[in-house]
């Protein structure tokens, strides 16, 4: 009879354990699907932000070429105007259009130089919080799965456990009992 109770008993918990880690590696399973999409949006964001970071340097670049286009155009209309009131205390034409190209090209690469640094600004909230997210959701994951060790199902086993044991005192009286000439 012992050997049929501990045979249950080892089916039972078999059976329990099958189910319990069923239950948890569909738990697991949801949770990196959840990770997956999540590292998906965050990787659709990274294209987005690519995108727009050439998009800007796109605009800078067009921005050069209509300053200098400005400073060429300036320095035709400075030089006609000129040429029709020659003044002799004012500086000739070629040093005006060239200070005015140098003040134009450091205006341009002070703006380059912002458009870049606001960049990688962007670039570096993304990324601390595609950081933040992944931390977060490691450590979902970590008390998940502490959780999950916490909550295995042990209680079953104990009940089992003592029905056995009171099976088997029950079947030790029945076979004491009779030696002091007790009969059921």
């Amino acid at each position: 009879m012992d050997l049929f109770i501990d045979k249950l008993a080892q089916k039972i918990a078999a059976k329990e354990t099958v189910t319990i880690n069923r239950e948890k590696n569909e738990a697991d399973s949801k949770e990196i699907i959840a990770l997956k999409e999540k590292v998906e949006n965050y990787e659709k964001l990274l294209q987005e932000m690519k995108l727009v970071n050439l998009k800007n340097i796109e605009t800078a670049n067009r921005l050069n070429e209509m300053a200098e286009d400005m400073a060429s155009a300036y320095d035709e209309i400075k030089s006609m105007g000129e040429a029709e009131m020659s003044a002799p205390e004012e500086p000739a034409p070629a040093e005006v259009s060239d200070a005015e190209r140098e003040m134009f090209k450091e205006f341009f690469d002070k703006q380059d130089d912002t458009i870049h640094k606001e960049n990688i600004k962007v670039y570096r909230n993304v990324q601390a919080a595609m950081n933040e997210g992944l931390s977060e959701q490691t450590k979902s994951i970590l008390e998940a799965q502490t959780q999950s060790l916490k909550k295995s199902h042990t209680g079953f086993l104990k009940v089992m456990s003592v029905l056995i044991f009171i099976a088997v005192l029950a079947d030790i009286a029945l076979k004491v009992l009779p030696m002091f000439g007790i009969q059921f």
